[in-house]
C-alpha cells in the first residue's frame, strides 16, 4: 500500500529534483554529481559534475526554459538557442522520475508475481527536516534479476525523499516536489 500511494502521489507532481553523488569507485576513481530538475510541462535543468582523485573538475550544465535552450561553456559564459525536439526528463511529466517507474512503479506489478520477492518495513528516517519511512525491496533471485533497493516515502505526501540502490549504495536524493522551478541563466 504504501508503494501504491506513492506511485499515486509521484503521478501527480508536477516539479522535482533528483540529486545523485557517486562514490569514487573504479574504473575512474571520479566522484560524480548528478542534478536533474523538472519543471512540467516545459522546463528542465541537467548538472554533471565529476572530480578525480587529482582533483580535476569538469562540469555540463543544461537548460531549457521558456522555449529556449541554454548550455554552459568551459568558460562558464552561457550560450542561447531555440530549443529543439523534446528532452527525456520532459516525458517524465504526469508519470514522475524515471527512477521512480523502474523501481516503485516495477514493484508493485512485479512483486506479486515472484515467490521469493519481499518489501519490509524499516526505519524511520530523517532526511532533510523531513520524516519518511524506509521500505526495502528485494525480488530474490528469479528472473528478471532485479536489483533490491530500499525507498524512503514521505509519511505526509507519500513521495520518495531517497531511493538507494543496495549494489551501490548510492543514494538518489529527491527534493523541492512541486515547487522546483526553472531559471533562465544570467547571459
Amino acid at each position: 500500500m504504501a508503494l501504491q500511494g506513492c506511485k499515486t502521489a509521484v503521478g501527480q507532481a508536477k516539479s522535482w529534483t533528483v540529486e545523485t553523488t557517486s562514490q569514487a569507485e573504479s574504473p575512474s576513481f571520479a566522484t560524480v554529481t548528478n542534478r536533474t530538475k523538472v519543471s512540467c510541462p516545459d522546463d528542465y535543468e541537467y548538472f554533471l559534475k565529476s572530480r578525480t582523485p587529482d582533483n580535476v573538475i569538469k562540469e555540463q550544465s543544461t537548460v531549457r526554459t521558456g522555449g529556449v535552450a541554454y548550455a554552459k561553456n568551459l568558460d562558464g559564459s552561457w550560450t542561447k538557442g531555440p530549443a529543439a525536439g523534446d528532452s527525456p526528463a520532459l516525458k517524465e511529466c504526469g508519470k514522475g522520475p524515471l527512477l521512480v517507474q523502474q523501481t516503485v512503479f516495477n514493484a508493485i506489478v512485479e512483486l506479486p508475481r515472484r515467490k521469493q520477492g519481499s518489501i519490509v518495513k524499516g526505519e524511520l528516517q530523517t532526511i532533510d527536516d523531513g520524516k519518511c519511512q524506509d521500505w526495502h525491496v528485494e525480488y530474490g533471485n528469479e528472473w528478471p534479476q532485479t536489483a533490491p533497493y530500499t525507498v524512503c516515502i514521505d509519511r505526509k505526501t507519500h513521495l520518495p525523499r531517497r531511493i538507494t540502490i543496495s549494489e551501490s549504495g548510492t543514494p538518489h536524493d529527491f527534493t523541492n516536489w512541486n515547487s522546483t522551478t526553472i531559471e533562465a541563466p544570467p547571459i
